[in-house]
């Protein structure tokens, strides 16, 4: 078939306009099933467009007479479009002048001057969008069915479209290109049937597709804000957005036209550098402050392993002067414009306070960001919500994660997944947004019923319902895990990135270096950070060929497995270079933190060189210098060295490091070189010391509750309100039973020690074992949350007396009747005697009475005929029988010499003689 043959769907908003030109038209139209489906096979593309059915489509495209109806006043969209139908479309949907009826290009039966599709069909052939069926007979066929692959081929002309180097369709070979490239456009699903006959629905929605996007008015660039000297942020008039790159960096201060091209066009805009600024500072809730920038920073001037550096950001309350940003995590958004300020521990705004940020944040082009001071009222009204649940696993697992709108307490939260207690815990790694609930088994590709009680922030905003109720389907993980990034670095180590969690044990002893050859150089030594994504491998090698450079391959083994077991399965191959490393490291900043000493912070991992003199610390004021002979502790990270220095250390400080003073971790082990660096941060500092739980034990129970007792200390000072706050502990990873309280010893308010007793009802204690408690929310009087989170085990007994709880005839035996208590019997207390069983209020004794299984929480009994009817024919009682009205279960009282002896396995006595109906 000819490549010229049909006009094609992506640009013409068309419909059948066949007979004479009606301009009335019926908006009235039950499109059938088969308009439906065709419908169904196009992609969804919206331009704005306000039409959502194919008939109200067809009436917009009416209106601009790109299409009319049939002559009975309907549009007919299940019908199949013919040729000349077609041209009409693609003349007036793309603007075509119509031709000339005097001179005819076709000699088909019926195409004369009086044909309406002349016009059209002539339109389209002289603009090259459309050809005859028979060149030979000179026959154009405008009665035929055009097909969708036709159709394909005309708008992929008449809208210039680009022919794609591949094609996955299937359409006929002359139309695969065509027919890809409408697929690429968006037009059209690629599974759609090309070589069927095309839809007037079909058409319809094509056509009103391109149309809206041909009105679509020219954009316009309505901003440009640089954010960094290489970077420009572009805003069109649609409030779209878009990164400009630029080859040359911008002078800061000086306007500057850039140029560049946005869908196929050429833009221009004037934008001025401005010097490197704190943009705002937010408080999204009680819990975080958000930073924003107007340039990407240099995290490591902000943040040390993931904490804030002290005192470069201060967050007091108004008239105050203890920083609750002390000790706070930060995450710096992926373009470094943003870093968001979780507070320590229990810590949360509530009131006015003062953010001041000092100026030794730089830019990553190493621009000093000026120092800002703002208020920051907080008032935090708004609760908690649920933004996801999920759960992965292979085939089981135990954890649900729950992503929250804002920072949750765990403390309080109690979870159920399925009606089964859930623990609540928060990884290291886990964002406070999030939380890790463990329950019992869950399978791959079950629903389960989640509800959390006590969803509550910071600031003791309670969600809504509560509990909070919703669902979590198990996905299904069968994939294995694949390396999505490799860097080098130094010429001792490489940088590896999973694209999910890996099993730091499966890659121990099972990652190879191979030299060129293929042959094995030793294994890697791997070190993980807290995501399991991340792995640091450091090379076997002893030392690099002469020529500096070794070039080789990372081999990680078949075995090799995410956390939920998916192994690669065969071994994977990464190429590798190691590059002799020549550069020395640097000194990047040094902040002096209260109570550690002095941070030095360097450009890369290195090594402290013992026994190298000349460090010292000279006072600005007075440039008296006093040496540091301390032994310096390393970061897990090993690119900062923390030094004790003297006691009194006030006022502001140089710190002068000798060159030599530590190597980098290369074969070349290069050197520092003399240094001199003013120190930041705050040289005198308050209470910084953490209170410590010193003890947590069994204290004396009383008649009613169990007593725990948590024994606090601090030098300054406990929190009365962290001590009485139920929040501040945990009972086996959960809130504290429901009625618990806390009540404190005698003593000053300034005490150093203070003891905590923790009373539990006994009623709620069901089970008999070892319960966990945890003190984690106490704080000091100065702010500073818990050091030591000690967990100890305390023994609780069940003293809660069994009770009867209901009677049943069994769905599967109607003879038998099951009785169940609130907890396990202990099978040698409990006789038949003990309960009373009336059937049709006749006192009765069962003929057998036993437990169910295993389990003694539940009990069989069944019953003689004739000791319901006594003349009835013998045999075991159908309770459903009709003759069977009522059945009721009652616990025996004691009376006289009879004493009911019913206990649970702890010996508790049954108490309630309550009366049960079975039926």
């Amino acid at each position: 078939m000819s490549d010229m043959s049909y006009p094609s769907k992506e640009k013409s908003q068309f419909m059948n306009v066949q007979g004479g030109e009606k301009k009335v038209m019926k908006k009235i139209l039950s499109v059938a099933l088969s308009t439906a489906m065709a419908f169904s096979m196009f992609a969804s593309v919206a331009f704005g467009e306000t039409a959502t059915t194919p008939q109200a489509k067809f009436d917009a495209l009416a209106a601009k007479g790109i299409l009319n109806g049939y002559p009975d006043g309907q549009s007919h969209l299940e019908k199949d479009l013919t040729r000349g139908e077609f041209a009409k479309i693609v003349t007036k949907l793309f603007g075509l002048p119509e031709g000339s009826t005097s001179k005819l290009s076709y000699n088909d039966k019926g195409y004369n001057a009086k044909n309406w599709t002349v016009p059209y069909v002539e339109a389209v052939t002289a603009a090259g969008l459309m050809q005859g069926q028979d060149k030979v007979k000179g026959i154009f066929g405008y009665n035929a069915k055009v097909t969708v692959e036709e159709v394909a081929a005309v708008l992929f002309r008449a809208m210039k479209l680009e022919q794609p180097t591949t094609t996955d369709n299937n359409a006929s070979v002359w139309a695969k290109g065509y027919a890809q490239a409408v697929i690429n456009a968006g037009l059209v699903e690629k599974n759609v049937a090309f070589k069927s006959n095309a839809t007037r629905s079909l058409v319809v929605e094509v056509a009103y597709a391109y149309d809206q996007k041909s009105t679509v008015p020219t954009l316009t660039v309505t901003s440009a804000e640089a954010v960094s000297p290489t970077k420009v942020v572009v805003t069109f008039s649609d409030k779209t957005t878009i990164n400009v790159d630029l080859p040359t960096a911008l002078v800061a201060g000086v306007e500057q036209t850039i140029s560049f091209k946005h869908l196929e066009k050429d833009y221009t805009a004037k934008v001025t550098l401005q010097a490197p600024k704190v943009v705002t500072v937010t408080a999204p809730n009680a819990k975080q402050v958000v930073v924003k920038f107007n340039r990407a920073i240099d995290p490591d001037t902000l943040v040390e392993t993931n904490t804030l550096i002290e005192d470069v950001v201060k967050v007091t309350e108004v008239n105050k002067t203890v920083n609750v940003a002390k000790d706070a995590k930060v995450v710096i958004s992926d373009d470094a414009t943003q870093a968001t300020i979780s507070l320590d521990g229990n810590t949360f705004l509530k009131g006015n306070y003062t953010v001041v940020i000092n100026d030794t944040i730089r830019t990553t082009a190493g621009e000093v960001i000026p120092a800002y001071t703002q208020l920051l009222p907080v008032a935090d009204v708004v609760a908690p919500t649920v933004v996801s649940v999920s759960s992965v696993a292979k085939t089981t697992t135990n954890k649900v994660y729950v992503k929250l709108s804002e920072p949750v307490k765990t403390a309080g939260l109690i979870a159920y997944v399925n009606g089964t207690a859930a623990s609540v815990t928060r990884d290291t790694y886990q964002p406070l947004d999030e939380v890790t609930l463990t329950t019992g088994t869950l399978n791959s590709g079950t629903a389960y019923d989640v509800s959390l009680t006590n969803l509550s922030d910071y600031a003791g905003n309670l969600a809504t319902p509560n509990p909070v109720k919703t669902t979590v389907t198990v996905s299904s993980d069968v994939q294995a895990p694949v390396v999505t990034k490799v860097t080098v670095i130094g010429d001792k180590a490489v940088e590896v990135v999973f694209n999910k969690a890996v099993d730091y044990n499966s890659l121990v002893g099972n990652v190879r270096l191979l030299d060129a050859n293929g042959e094995s150089k030793g294994v890697f030594t791997v070190n993980t950070t807290s995501d399991n994504k991340t792995f640091k491998l450091t090379s076997p090698l002893g030392s690099l060929p002469s020529t500096g450079t070794f070039s080789g391959s990372i081999v990680f083994g078949a075995t090799v497995r995410d956390t939920i077991g998916n192994n690669l399965g065969t071994a994977v191959t990464q190429p590798i270079t190691f590059t002799k490393d020549t550069v020395a490291p640097t000194v990047t900043g040094i902040t002096y933190k209260s109570g550690s000493g002095l941070v030095v912070k360097f450009s890369e991992e290195v090594n402290y060189v013992a026994g190298v003199k000349g460090l010292t610390l000279i006072k600005d004021s007075s440039g008296v210098g006093t040496p540091i002979t301390s032994t310096p502790v390393k970061s897990k990270d090993g690119k900062s060295l923390t030094f004790a220095t003297p006691a009194g250390v006030v006022g502001a400080h140089t710190l002068r490091l000798p060159e030599g003073l530590v190597t980098d971790a290369s074969f070349a082990k290069n050197k520092l070189v003399a240094t001199v660096v003013a120190v930041s941060g705050n040289a005198t500092s308050s209470d910084s010391e953490r209170p410590k739980v010193t003890s947590i034990v069994y204290g004396k129970d009383t008649d009613n509750d169990y007593v725990v007792n948590v024994t606090v200390s601090d030098n300054s000072g406990v929190s009365v309100a962290s001590l009485t706050d139920e929040n501040s502990y945990t009972m086996d990873s959960k809130a504290l039973p429901a009625g618990s309280i806390v009540t404190l010893d005698s003593a000053s308010d300034n005490a150093t020690t203070r003891t905590a007793y923790i009373n539990i009802p006994k009623s709620a204690i069901s089970e008999t074992k070892d319960y966990k408690f945890l003190a984690n929310g106490v704080a000091d009087t100065a702010g500073n949350g818990v050091e030591s989170h000690n967990e100890v085990a305390i023994k609780l007994r069940d003293t809660v007396a069994p009770k009867l709880n209901s009677a049943a005839v069994s769905s599967t035996d109607a003879a038998v009747l099951i009785v169940t208590f609130s907890e396990n019997i202990k099978a040698e207390s409990i006789q038949k005697e003990d309960l009373q069983f009336r059937i049709n209020d006749k006192l009765v004794t069962p003929l057998t009475f036993e437990k169910v299984g295993s389990s003694t929480d539940k009990w069989y009994a069944t019953f003689q005929k004739t000791d319901i009817d006594a003349s009835a024919s013998s045999g075991t009682q159908d309770l459903n029988a009709n003759n069977i009205n009522t059945i009721t279960v009652k616990v025996k009282e004691n009376e006289g010499t009879y004493t009911n002896s019913i206990t649970d396995n702890e010996g508790n006595k049954i108490a309630t003689f309550n009366e049960v109906s079975g039926k």
